[in-house]
C-alpha cells in the first residue's frame, strides 16, 4: 500500500513538474498528441499525455496545482488555435476518427481530461464526441470497449457532480445518451448479438 501511495505520488509530482517548466516541457508532448503525420509517435504522445492528465490517478490527484492545470489548458488551447480544428473538442474528435490504437489513446486522454470543467465542457457540447463514445460498435476489441465505456463512465460522473449542468436541459439528451451506453456496459448489444446462433442458408436444407 506504500509503495501503491509514493508511486501515485511520483506520477503527480511527475506531471506537476512537466506543465510547470517554462516553457513547460509537456508543450512537446501537447504538438506530438495531436500531429496525424507520424503515428507512432502521435501514439505514444496520446498515451504520455493521458499519464499527464491523470487517467492513472484517482480522485483529487487528478487535478493538480493552478499554474500546472492554467498551462495545460493553455497548451491544448494553443495548439488547438494553430490547427483547423480551432478548439480542443476538434483535436478531440479528430483522434477520435482515427484508428483503433489512437482511438484507445484518446479514450484515455478524454477519461483524464475531462476531471477538468473546461475539457468537460468541450466534451459534451460536441455531439459528434458523444454519438462515437456512446456508439457500442465503434470498437471491436475488448480493450477498445472497455476504454470506450470507462471514458464514458468519467464524463458521466464529472457531468452529475454540477447541479447546474444537470438541470440544464440543453443536455439532457447528452445525458441520456451518456447514461444509457454505461448501462449497457462495455460490451453493449454486441455481447447480445454474438450470442445469437448463425444460421447459414445451406444449413436449413
Amino acid at each position: 500500500h506504500l509503495l501503491f501511495l509514493i508511486k501515485r505520488f511520483l506520477a503527480f509530482q511527475g506531471a506537476t513538474l512537466v506543465l510547470s517548466t517554462s516553457p513547460p516541457i509537456a508543450r512537446h508532448v501537447v504538438n506530438a498528441a495531436f500531429d496525424r503525420q507520424q503515428h507512432g509517435k502521435q501514439l505514444a504522445a496520446l498515451h504520455s499525455l493521458g499519464n499527464i492528465v491523470g487517467e492513472t490517478r484517482t480522485g483529487d490527484t487528478m487535478v493538480l496545482n493552478s499554474s500546472a492545470e492554467e498551462n495545460l489548458r493553455s497548451l491544448i488551447y494553443d495548439k488547438a488555435s494553430k490547427t483547423s480544428k480551432l478548439t480542443p473538442s476538434g483535436l478531440l474528435l479528430s483522434v477520435l476518427q482515427q484508428d483503433a490504437e489512437i482511438r484507445i489513446a484518446g479514450y484515455r486522454l478524454i477519461t483524464g481530461l475531462v476531471a477538468r470543467t473546461w475539457c468537460l465542457m468541450e466534451i459534451i457540447s460536441r455531439p459528434e464526441i458523444i454519438n462515437i463514445l456512446t456508439d457500442t460498435y465503434t470498437e471491436t476489441k475488448k480493450i477498445g470497449m472497455e476504454a470506450r465505456h470507462r471514458c464514458c463512465e468519467a464524463i458521466y460522473r464529472v457531468f452529475t457532480s454540477s447541479s447546474k449542468l444537470i438541470s440544464d436541459p440543453a443536455f439532457a439528451g447528452m445525458a441520456s445518451k451518456l447514461q444509457e451506453a454505461i448501462r449497457r456496459g462495455p460490451y453493449g448489444a454486441r455481447k447480445h448479438a454474438e450470442a445469437q446462433p448463425v444460421v447459414m442458408t445451406a444449413d436449413r436444407f
